[in-house]
């Protein structure tokens, strides 16, 4: 990779809110969009977006509220838009996008609202059509971060997802704490995102899943993928709501190219 292919700054979204980016690689632009409460330093996505940057000039960001990219007054899931957006353009105008959980969903909403987004790969979003909708838990979050008890807000969440208890007890909260806040923002836009919404996406869309996942998150892949116009479902081998970096990055190279 050329070294002088790297480069890393920050861009205004639509309310000036600024967001900060990371750009490896050379190829079609290909942005990347990080699940709750990580950013680019805490990203599972670090290793796939360093193995796609072989063919792709890779972009990954600080969603809103996270790492080095500014917080807004209010949040709204069209902010969060508007950020990715941002990004895109910083990217050159249009780009693919690869989003894992609620940053699959983001990546989706964003093809529904824009035409500059190429295609989508969005593994496991956690969308369903079913009306019969978990409990909102933001105002138990909120009395979590009132009480400074951020590492109670996150475990609260990992259990309120079906995160196992094992995965519970062995896990340390703390790199998620100082992103704590923005857990409400990630629910947020899920509440506010009907799968059904996103029939208009006219750009091709592939939706993975991982064979350790449990059948509610590989259920809601698969009826994602079968809404969208465009869109095709894979399962691949994996861990409980995650997948090895090559086997993931070995299914974007083949979907893109």
């Amino acid at each position: 990779m050329d070294p002088s292919a790297e480069a890393s700054g920050r861009v205004l979204s639509a309310d000036g809110t600024p967001i900060a980016w990371q750009r490896q690689g050379e190829g079609p632009p290909l942005v990347v969009v990080d699940p709750v409460m990580v950013d680019r330093t805490t990203s599972g996505m670090a290793g796939v977006a360093e193995l796609l940057a072989a063919g792709h000039t890779v972009y990954t960001y600080d969603r809103r509220g996270k790492g080095e990219s500014g917080d807004g007054e209010q949040y709204t899931p069209e902010s969060e838009v508007d950020d990715l957006l941002a990004v895109v353009e910083t990217a050159g105008g249009t780009a693919a996008l690869l989003g894992t959980s609620s940053g699959a969903v983001l990546a989706l909403r964003a093809a529904s609202e824009s035409a500059v987004i190429s295609s989508v790969i969005a593994v496991e979003p956690p969308l369903t059509e079913d009306s019969d909708e978990d409990p909102d838990i933001r105002p138990e979050l909120d009395e979590l971060l009132a009480a400074g008890d951020r590492a109670g807000a996150v475990r609260l969440f990992q259990e309120s997802i079906g995160v196992p208890p094992e995965m519970i007890e062995s896990s340390d909260t703390s790199p998620f704490e100082p992103a704590a806040h923005t857990i409400s923002y990630d629910l947020t836009l899920l509440l506010e995102t009907d799968v059904r919404s996103l029939t208009g996406i006219r750009v091709p869309v592939l939706v993975l899943a991982s064979s350790g996942s449990d059948d509610r998150l590989r259920e809601w892949a698969r009826e994602t993928a079968e809404l969208l116009p465009e869109g095709s479902f894979q399962l691949l081998e994996g861990s409980w709501h995650g997948l090895d970096d090559r086997i993931l990055a070995t299914a974007v190279e083949a979907f893109l190219n």
